[in-house]
Formats: structure tokens, sequence, C-alpha cells
């Protein structure tokens, strides 16, 4: 784990704004992060606790005290991370008990009492009630962080009172390098982890070296490729297959969309320089007779599918319907 700010790519204005605030003494006492799983949330909490509870003191941590290694390892007294037995929700018995019951009890051994709050907006409305007394009224060596993929989820009076700070995308570019240097990995798994991160650190690193997103990628080169020849009894088999793991079905979607973006790119511009599947060129090459209408009703369908899933419709169905319509298209 980084403790330097340095190592946290972009987010610029908020390592701007947290080093000022050291330097200040301007530091408040909640703040939301928020951004997309994989985002670095916890990366730059922890960099911030660090540069907080460091020895040394200043604006960044020194990353060679006690204090450093201990909040590195995860181990510091006066760092808690808020834990929870129910997958999907944070109660009002883990914020009371791991929280609102010790943050009056004065630090152990460093300056602050910090707390991190991740997967926060699991946290149910009881619990978001018995956190906000603490919020509205926190001992002055108590800094509460609650990360999150949706803000939206607090109550007004939770928002109100807390700082907010928006995770920002790194540029592909710059992703894609980071991702070559530090993982030492090819140009091409660069380019794809990259891409389908959105531009999130922690989430382009755990696809760099996913085998489980490689498979998934070989089936969907395996299911676009097919199209073409496959009976309605092997598409129909297919989509009972796929939608046997509904969580799963986004990222595929996602993996659609993708591919046929590349067409698309491809189609237009004959050059493969800004494909993402950089490795499959030649069957994105053959792919590209589709018209652009048809493109464009192929992406328009999967688009139409993803709202589908998020309105509780049979995921075997969409996924079948999806498929038909795809090899229709295909085939002209």
């Amino acid at each position: 784990m980084s403790l330097k700010f340095q190592d946290i790519l972009s987010q610029d204005d908020k390592k701007e704004y947290f080093k000022d605030a050291l330097e200040n003494g301007h530091l408040s006492h909640a703040y939301i992060l928020c951004g997309p799983e994989g985002s670095g949330k916890i990366m730059l909490a922890e960099t911030i606790t660090a540069a907080i509870q460091c020895e040394e003191g200043g604006s960044e941590a020194c990353g060679e005290c006690r204090t450093c290694h201990q909040v590195q390892h995860r181990n510091h007294p006066d760092v808690i991370y808020i834990t929870h037995e129910k997958p999907m929700t944070i109660s009002v018995e883990d914020i009371r008990q791991q929280l609102v019951d010790t943050v009056s009890i004065r630090p152990y051994s460093a300056k602050m009492k910090i707390y991190i709050v991740d997967e926060a907006e699991k946290m149910n409305q009881a619990a978001q009630n018995a956190l906000l007394k603490t919020i509205e009224e926190p001992p002055d060596f108590a800094v509460i962080f609650l990360l999150t993929t949706n803000v939206n989820a607090f109550l007004p009076t939770i928002l109100s009172r807390c700082i907010k700070l928006y995770m920002k995308p790194v540029r592909q570019e710059v992703l894609e390098d980071y991702l070559e240097k530090k993982l030492q990995i090819t140009k091409d798994k660069a380019i794809e982890a990259a891409a389908f991160s959105q531009g999130y650190v922690g989430e382009a690193e755990k696809l760099a070296v996913s085998e489980e997103f490689q498979e998934k990628r070989k089936e969907l080169i395996s299911i676009v490729t097919g199209l073409k020849d496959a009976t309605i009894v092997e598409i129909s088999s297919k989509s009972k297959e796929i939608s046997k793991v509904k969580e799963e079905i986004p990222e595929l979607l996602n993996l659609f969309t993708v591919w046929f973006r590349d067409v698309l790119l491809y189609k237009a511009t004959e050059s493969e320089k800004e494909l993402i599947f950089t490795s499959e060129t030649r069957a994105i090459s053959e792919m590209s007779d589709i018209s652009y209408k048809g493109l464009d009703d192929i992406l328009r369908k999967i688009s139409d599918s993803e709202k589908m899933l998020k309105q509780n419709v049979n995921p075997e169905l969409i996924i079948e319907l999806l498929l038909i319509k795809m090899k229709e298209i295909i085939n002209g």
C-alpha cells in the first residue's frame, strides 16, 4: 500500500485539498469519498490517514516511522475499519458497537482517531441515524471516512454534514503506462484492462491479472464469432448457461458493447490503432461488413438488455433475444 500522495494516479484536486488541510489545520471530521468499485477510495483514505497519524507531522507521511508501518499493515489501534457480518447490510449494531460507543475514547497512541467505513452505502437507515449524532457533535480528535459507490444512498442529514469528494477516472494512456510498468504486462493487456476499468486504477489492476476476466473475454469472442452459424437450439442452450450466474451478466453485456464499438470504429477508420480488442483485429475486420444501421441496432439492443436486467426481467430470455437479434443482423 502506498503512503505517498505522489503514488496516487490523478486525483490532483483531492491530494492538494488534503495537503492544504493538513498544513493549515483545516481537516474536517467527516468525509464521503465516492466512486465506483476499484476507483482508489480506500487507497486515498489510507494515504490521508497515514499523513494524519505520521509521527513526523506535515502534509505527507514519512513512510518510515512506527505509526506509518502500523497504518500500512492495518494494525494501528487508532485506525478502525468498520466491519459487518451481513454482506449486504451495515446494521445499527455494527455502527454503535464499532464507532458510536468508542468514538469518545481518546486515541491510544496517535494524534487522531480515524474510522474508515467501506461500502458505506450499505448502512441501513437506523445505522445512518445512529451515526448522525456523532457526525453532528464529533470529538476534536476523530475523523470519519465514508467510502461509497452511491452517494445517493445516504440520508440528506448525513450528506449535509460531510465533505463530499468524487473520484475521477485516470486518462487511458496514463493508466495503460502505469499497468505495463507496475504489473509487467503486455501493451494489449494494459489497453484492455484500462478500457474495461473505465479509468479506475484498482479495477484495472484486478482485470489485468484476472484469469476469470480472460475466460469471459474468450467466451465473448467465441459467442460473437460463432453466431453466424449457430442454430436457435445452440443459442437457447448458451443463453441458459449464461443466465445461471446472473451477477456476471452485466460484465458480459459490457464486453459485447466494447466489441461492437470496436467493429464500428474499425468500419469507420479501417485502422486498428484505437481498438480495445487489439489482438482480435481479423475477427473485427470480418464483422465490419455489418451496416452502420445494423451495428447501431445491436448497440441499442445491448443497452435495452442492460435496462431490462435492472428491471428483473428473466435473464435467460434477455440473453436469448439479444443473441438472436445479433445473429439476424450479422447474417444480413
